[in-house]
This record gives C-alpha cells, sequence and structure tokens, in this order.
C-alpha cells in the first residue's frame, strides 16, 4: 500500500515523549519514502511545529485562521490563535504562569450569530457578535477569519471599506 494522503488524527495523544517522537519520525520517515501528504489533527501544538508546513487553526468546526508555519507561530492574527500561543508554557521562564483562554467553549448544537469565539474573545467587538466574517487574505497564504484583521486592514489601509462591506454582506 502507497497512499498519496496519510490523515492522521491525534497520533501522539497519551504517548510518552520517546513513543511520540518514535512515531513522528516514522511519520516523516514514509512521507519522504513514498512522496505522500500528511493531515494532522491535533491540539498538540508542538508536534504541530516539528511536522508542519502549512497550518489551519479551527475553532467551533470552522476554519479561524490559515498560512505557513512562521505565518501561525510568529504572526497569528485571529484572536483564538493567538491565545492557544500564549496558553502554551515556555522552557525559558519556568514561574511564568500560563495563560489559559476565558469562558466556556460555544455549544455546537446552538452556535452565536457571530463569531463562534467573540464569547471568550477580550478583543470582541459589536459586529462580532452579530455577524461571523469570511476568511480574510492576510499575505500570501495566510488568511483569518477575524473582524479584528478588517479593522486593522482599514488603519493601515490594505482595505477598502467596500471589501469591508463584502465583509459583513458575506460574499
Amino acid at each position: 500500500c502507497e497512499p498519496d494522503i496519510l490523515i492522521a488524527d491525534e497520533p501522539t495523544t497519551a504517548l510518552d515523549v520517546t513513543i511520540q517522537a518514535q512515531i513522528l519520525d516514522l511519520m516523516k520517515e514514509l512521507q519522504k519514502k513514498l512522496g505522500m501528504a500528511i493531515i494532522l489533527i491535533t491540539h498538540d501544538l508542538g508536534v504541530v511545529a516539528e511536522m508542519c508546513d502549512d497550518i489551519i487553526v479551527m475553532y467551533a468546526g470552522q476554519i479561524s485562521e490559515r498560512g505557513t508555519s512562521d505565518d501561525i507561530f510568529y504572526n497569528p492574527k485571529h484572536e483564538y490563535t493567538k491565545g492557544l500561543l500564549k496558553s502554551i508554557p515556555t522552557v525559558q521562564d519556568e514561574k511564568q504562569r500560563l495563560k489559559p483562554i476565558g469562558g466556556n467553549p460555544v455549544d455546537l448544537l446552538n452556535l452565536p450569530d457571530g463569531c463562534p469565539f467573540a464569547p471568550r474573545c477580550e478583543n470582541a467587538m459589536k459586529v462580532c457578535l452579530t455577524v461571523n466574517p469570511v476568511e480574510l487574505k492576510i499575505e500570501g497564504k495566510h488568511n483569518s477569519r477575524c473582524w479584528m484583521n478588517a479593522r486593522e486592514g482599514i488603519e493601515n489601509e490594505t482595505l477598502t471599506k467596500k471589501q469591508v462591506e463584502e465583509m459583513y454582506h458575506g460574499k
């Protein structure tokens, strides 16, 4: 069997670090040997950083942000992505307190009208609570689905008022 694609859903969950490293090495070896793509579904950002060239961050079943590994880890644009990255412990400061994302996850059977992350977002604006934004191109492969990016785009003149209106109306 020589698949073109391997879909790995939480391949390292509940494994000790030695076995985890062996599994990831095996996946990389197979990828190189067979020339296959890997779709990795995981909540482990350490594994993501080690394995992924391109990343899609999802919240409540929808894409919040997508981009290269560098885009996501060094220039996150969606407030959920920023929250995830702030919640990762660092080796430099052992006494640093983790910053969890506040609030509770939304009920997937009863999603809010606007952005599903808005009830937990520290920077939510009125529009976030009523209108779910479309993906906004940041640069290159980097896209974000966040009204904060539309605001930023207007302020630095990379977005026109017409483009924001189209986002608002879902075009």
